[in-house]
């Protein structure tokens, strides 16, 4: 049943992308052939689309004062605010501490990944753009401490075969939302090229920043239809599983990515 889920929402995600045509890298937005591969594919790499091992970039680098900690008993809290993000395939509950007496603001970027820190072959999450939080002290009075600040980072899939981290949620608190709770811990920031490439693509659109959730069990339900406000985020997501898992991303892709998002500039 697990594997027939993640089947299920990849063959909805990916309807309309192409997957033919290999070439050089021309200028995605000239004139040309079609099926011509824009960003290629980086579907052999570490820890990308169905190949092991660990993904490749660079530390992420903590404010002083700052760390991430685990909060496996914290309920999640589906307060649109603590959102962040512009790809809301599933969700990673990120929990920081601050040690300092005054705020600090936390830039979390883009490309960062979020790894699966348990055993089993369930996706890692990619946050597809930089966002800042506002993390308070977490001793305010210098003596007793204050709960941590968790915020919710939306994600994009970088394993079209894998399963999906939301597929077992029962929780009252999780059953009808896209999160994997507790599942997750920042890795690297992605230094892949390709990848780099679609993130550039993904700048300066701050209407696709996140706002609301939705349930991905009713995606199953025999007359679902994508939501009007989802398609951006699935036609995103469908991009870059022809990068992770494909043959690349094609021209005739790219281009209609770049017109289906310039209603969000």
């Amino acid at each position: 049943m697990k594997r027939n889920i993640g089947y299920a929402l990849i063959g909805l995600l990916l309807i309309g992308c192409a997957k033919d045509g290999e070439s050089d890298l021309p200028d995605p937005l000239a004139e040309g052939n079609d099926w011509d591969i824009v960003i290629p594919s980086s579907k052999d790499q570490p820890g990308i689309g169905n190949t092991d091992g660990l993904p490749g970039g660079t530390p992420w680098e903590l404010p002083e004062g700052i760390a991430v900690v685990a909060r496996p008993d914290k309920p999640f809290d589906p307060n649109p605010g603590l959102l962040y993000g512009n790809l809301n395939t599933f969700y990673a509950d990120v929990n920081f501490v601050n040690d300092r007496n005054v705020t600090i603001t936390v830039e979390i970027p883009g490309g960062l990944i979020c790894l699966f820190k348990y055993e089993g072959r369930t996706q890692n999450g990619l946050l597809t753009s930089s966002v800042r939080v506002q993390v308070p002290p977490t001793y305010p009075d210098g003596k007793t401490p204050s709960d941590t600040t968790t915020v919710y980072l939306g994600l994009g899939c970088l394993n079209y075969s894998m399963a999906f981290p939301w597929e077992e949620n029962q929780q009252l608190d999780t059953r009808d939302y896209p999160i994997g709770k507790d599942m997750y811990e920042p890795g690297v920031v992605t230094t892949d090229p390709n990848i780099v490439k679609l993130l550039d693509l993904l700048k300066g659109y701050p209407k696709l920043r996140l706002t609301q959730h939705y349930n991905p069990q009713e995606m199953f339900d025999e007359d679902y239809k994508v939501p009007e406000w989802r398609v951006i985020y699935t036609l995103i997501q469908a991009a870059l599983w022809e990068i992770t898992d494909g043959p690349g991303l094609t021209r005739k892709d790219y281009r209609e990515l770049v017109e289906a998002l310039e209603p969000y500039k």
